[in-house]
């Protein structure tokens, strides 16, 4: 077994040098909560979402360091990016359900409503729609596929509307159609040709979540953790440093080992400790390369997944959380119009 270093690296810089950055960003003349990304002046919705998650999962309570005035103002910048139907601004390539997520996991720590009720919903609002829905996720690019069920079936999972028979027929349907040898989704469906190994990585962390919130026991944790295991690169990545494939990937062995923590600890924490040292080498040129607040929520959000697995060596006076664990950022019900 290879000998792990024992220095141990302080978080509180990465914390304090992140929000540094990201106020370079902040819009003072169109109030609290107004961030753009770079190389573009227009205050951009995910921005906003961005930096408030960011600060959420870096050990800040929102509710409590922002005043009531700072909270409301936040929370009418992000509404006034929605549309009657209850969909909100995309950012690139992602999805309204993915907008929709961004936006619960922003509005929940600032104690806000959504505008309107959201309309994406009713594809799949009941038992009798969810399982023709689920068929039609696109099983073969699910890194990208699995955005719907992120931001739209697990945070209606979460909402006032959602039944208990609901749930109960997503979470059976994904534990039959789990591969045996593998944990990943989909038995039987071969991934797309982009990507082909890290495709059910990617699509599985966005699912996880809905196995940990509602307290569902995941089927294979042993067989999730060897698989992601398996995948990280010689250089200690799983794609590249501060991608959110690699914050996918430290998820999976930090909510696997919750499950099944005497599934091979000591490799599960060295690939860790691997990927931590070379993520915290790698910190000020990726600050440096300007990276869009999008970008920097993945990076951030791999720290504090160090944090949890690695305590003893990634500290900080505060916790950190995550994006997916954290079920602060999961308050349908009370964000729900």
């Amino acid at each position: 077994m290879e000998q792990r270093d024992e220095m141990k690296y302080d978080l509180s810089r990465i914390r304090f040098e992140a929000l540094a950055y990201v106020e370079t960003f902040q819009l003072p003349s169109k109030g609290v909560g107004a961030y753009r990304m770079p190389q573009n002046p227009e205050a951009s919705m995910y921005a906003s979402c961005d930096v408030a998650i960011m600060r959420t999962i870096m050990g800040e309570d929102l509710s409590q360091t922002l005043t009531a005035d700072q909270r409301r103002e936040w929370i009418a910048h992000i509404n006034a990016f929605s549309t009657p139907d209850g969909n909100y601004q995309r950012f690139t390539h992602h999805s309204f359900e993915h907008a929709n997520g961004m936006v619960i996991g922003t509005l929940g720590p600032l104690g806000g409503r959504q505008s309107h009720p959201v309309r994406l919903y009713d594809g799949f609002d009941t038992p009798e729609k969810v399982r023709p829905w689920l068929e039609g996720v696109n099983w073969q690019e699910q890194w990208s596929g699995s955005h719907l069920f992120w931001g739209g079936a697990h945070c209606f999972s979460m909402s006032r509307r959602c039944t208990d028979e609901w749930r109960c027929v997503v979470l059976d349907w994904l534990d039959a159609e789990l591969d045996s040898e593998t944990g990943w989704w989909r038995k039987g469906v071969p991934p797309a040709p982009w990507l082909p190994a890290l495709q059910p990585l990617g699509g599985g962390a966005h699912i996880w979540p809905i196995y940990q919130h509602h307290h569902r026991q995941f089927p294979l944790p042993e067989r999730v953790i060897d698989s992601i295991l398996a995948l990280q690169k010689p250089e200690a990545c799983w794609l590249e440093f501060g991608n959110y494939m690699d914050l996918d990937a430290l998820y999976g062995l930090t909510y696997m080992s919750s499950l099944a923590p005497n599934h091979r600890p000591e490799d599960l924490a060295l690939a860790a400790h691997r990927h931590g040292q070379e993520l915290v080498k790698r910190w000020p040129a990726f600050l440096a390369g300007k990276p869009n607040l999008h970008v920097l929520l993945g990076a951030i959000g791999a720290f504090g997944l160090l944090n949890q697995l690695l305590p003893h060596v990634y500290h900080d006076n505060v916790s950190w959380t995550d994006i997916f664990s954290d079920r602060r950022l999961y308050r349908t019900a009370e964000v729900e119009a």
